[in-house]
């Protein structure tokens, strides 16, 4: 019988690390759609099977809490599981942990079918129907929320798509946002504080040679919402909220 829970290791390498020898959250990031991708496949719904069908996982909403960020050298053991679905979203959860079994944080994610010719959601059930993990607890008690929009701009960054930020389907890979997201802190900010939360909605699709700008409002003591955009045009891309400790 297909596994419905996954647990996959990573090693921390020299390059998948800040200046504090801590693992890059774009990186964690990387790992979750790596061990999501691995699992789909598994199931029957992979990439290679939805393309048959003419269509693509999307990634719409996430949340990611941590404890504590693995470092360079230490493994990472990541698990995940279907944990929901309705009519156009699927749902998957994730969980982090050390080589002592020691939880290290957790995450949630939902995902929606698009059909490549149409650009549009399309029902999951129509993809393939999923079983969920007996007596599986899920990692938080509500889905990913809705962010709200930024009325102020304490800082911005500025870029353009490049070859270094396209996935498969050639638009913007979902980790690359939170790359950007990082780049509007200040480092002395970073050097002081460690992200414990962040909550992050994909909303539109950014593609090659697009020009982007990212802004950061400071909400509360802790809390920064960041939202990514189109400047010629207003379309936001997306949008995302982070707290600190």
């Amino acid at each position: 019988m297909t596994e419905l829970i996954r647990t996959d290791e990573y090693t921390i390498h020299s390059y998948e690390v800040d200046f504090g020898r801590r693992i890059r959250l774009s990186v964690l990031n990387r790992y979750m759609q790596e061990s999501a991708w691995q699992h789909a496949e598994r199931l029957g719904a992979g990439f290679e099977s939805l393309l048959s069908k003419n269509c693509v996982w999307v990634l719409t909403r996430a949340v990611v809490r941590l404890e504590k960020l693995p470092t360079w050298g230490e493994s990472l053991f990541v698990s995940t599981w279907p944990s929901g679905k309705d009519h156009f979203f699927a749902y998957r959860d994730f969980q982090f942990s050390d080589k002592a079994g020691q939880e290290l944080g957790r995450a949630t994610t939902s995902w929606c079918v698009i059909d490549l010719r149409e650009r549009r959601p399309q029902p999951v059930a129509e993809v393939f129907p999923f079983r969920m993990p007996e007596n599986k607890e899920l990692m938080f008690p509500e889905r990913p929320p809705k962010i709200e929009i930024p009325t102020a701009a304490d800082f911005s960054w500025h870029t353009k798509v490049g070859y270094q930020d396209l996935d498969t389907n050639e638009h913007v890979n979902n980790v690359r946002y939170i790359d950007w997201i990082y780049e509007t802190l200040p480092l002395e900010f970073l050097r002081s504080l460690h992200l414990r939360q962040i909550e992050i909605n994909y909303l539109a699709e950014a593609f090659y040679g697009q020009a982007v700008e990212v802004t950061t409002q400071k909400s509360a003591e802790d809390t920064f919402i960041h939202s990514v955009g189109e400047p010629s045009n207003s379309t936001v891309l997306c949008r995302a909220r982070t707290v600190w400790k």
